[in-house]
């Protein structure tokens, strides 16, 4: 049985953690599951968190980015965009801050 059958969806909202970014996508990309996309929800940052993703997305396919139309001062909003764009068997949320 190939133990890496399912597709695994990470969802990772963001708003302005640059400061911790670079460590949370690292985190999830060098997991040993390696049959998952990381889908980041950006919440009209303000700080470097784009130049951050897009330059992960340059090294990694598994990425997939996505922005919020306007700040939704919440957590919910990016999660939930996030549910809708993933394409797992199975969902799992990290957040910007952790690694």
């Amino acid at each position: 049985m190939n133990n890496q059958k399912y597709l695994i969806s990470v969802i990772l909202p963001n708003y302005n953690c640059s400061r911790f970014l670079k460590k949370s996508i690292s985190s999830v990309l060098n997991q040993t599951y390696k049959n998952l996309e990381l889908i980041i929800i950006d919440d009209c940052s303000t700080d470097f968190s784009v130049k951050i993703i897009k330059d992960f997305i340059k090294i990694d396919k598994r990425i997939r980015y996505f922005k919020t139309k306007k700040n939704s001062g919440n957590v919910a909003v990016p999660r939930n965009l996030g549910i809708s764009k993933s394409k797992g068997r199975y969902v799992a949320f990290i957040d910007a801050d952790d690694y």
